[in-house]
């Protein structure tokens, strides 16, 4: 584990223990304890594990953090075409041919795959019809309203300008974090940057302008606290219920994702969600399945 990465453990470390999420804090000293070879720094994990230990004993542990803040970014129900990757969300940076979703499952990405199309990808893509009204996903202020540059496709074998809309939360998270909502492959905009937004309000229109190989909206979040890198990192809005630690979150340009939908604002994601349906794929979890149907999924 290079340097960068144990510096995101440690990270994720002091911001579990500072909302006393002990499981998580635990889960990743064990991390640490595998990775770490020196006896003293060994020694004094075992003895801050014994510490947490005792605390989660006293305290139990905290329902999973979640900050509800997103309404669904529109009206009705489209089927989800392509996650969050959680392997390295990073574009054409990524490019390792590893796919990671939210509960941990793990493919090899391609256009064929039903949930998992682009390796890297950032955010969830919905497909719907050109026209369909975009909403806003949480009252905030448009920072980008406009063609965004143009640049080559390699699946269109051209070059694309897509429309996209960016908006800032500031101060609307109940955790005081600052996340970005961008909305992509627009036909239409319909607000224009500066302006500030509520809830619900309409900023667009569906489309399949830029690199799009058909109709849809591509989602994303950006949260700009609290990351490992202290730059704005993307995270995934349905936040990570796989077994273990969430590979984004320790990341050197990673960050934690959150459970960020308000009750039954989460736009369903159907089978890419009941995995076992999935030809290839393990199945899911059902404690985490029960979580996620809690929260309004």
């Amino acid at each position: 584990m290079s340097q960068e990465v144990l510096r995101g453990v440690y990270a994720q470390l002091s911001r579990a223990v500072e909302r006393r999420d002990w499981a998580q804090a635990l889960r990743l000293v064990d991390l640490l304890r595998q990775q770490l070879q020196d006896p003293a720094q060994l020694q004094k994990l075992e003895s801050y594990r014994r510490q947490l230990e005792s605390y989660r004993q006293v305290q139990g542990d905290p329902p999973p953090p979640q900050w509800p803040l997103l309404h669904k970014p529109f009206i009705g129900d489209f089927p989800v075409t392509n996650l969050f990757d959680h392997d390295l969300p990073l574009g054409k940076e990524d490019g390792n041919g590893r796919f990671v979703s939210g509960q941990g499952q793990v493919w090899t990405p391609s256009p064929q795959h039903p949930c998992g199309k682009s390796d890297g990808h950032a955010g969830y893509d919905w497909a719907m019809p050109v026209g369909t009204p975009i909403l806003a996903a949480a009252p905030g202020r448009v920072t980008v309203a406009r063609p965004e540059p143009e640049f080559f496709c390699p699946s269109l074998s051209r070059p694309v300008r897509g429309l996209r809309v960016r908006i800032l939360h500031e101060g609307e998270s109940p955790g005081g974090i600052r996340l970005e909502t961008l909305y992509a492959h627009l036909s239409q905009i319909r607000v224009h940057e500066g302006q500030r937004v509520a809830a619900g309000e309409v900023i667009g229109l569906s489309g399949e302008s830029g690199c799009a190989s058909g109709p849809h909206l591509h989602f994303e979040v950006r949260r700009f606290d609290q990351t490992n890198s202290g730059q704005p990192a993307p995270v995934d809005p349905y936040g990570w219920f796989g077994a273990g630690l969430d590979p984004w979150s320790i990341h050197p340009l990673g960050a934690e994702s959150l459970f960020l939908w308000q009750v039954g604002q989460a736009p369903s994601l159907g089978a890419c969600w009941q995995a076992q349906q999935l030809p290839g794929l393990p199945g899911h979890r059902p404690a985490a399945l029960e979580r996620f149907k809690r929260r309004g999924g």
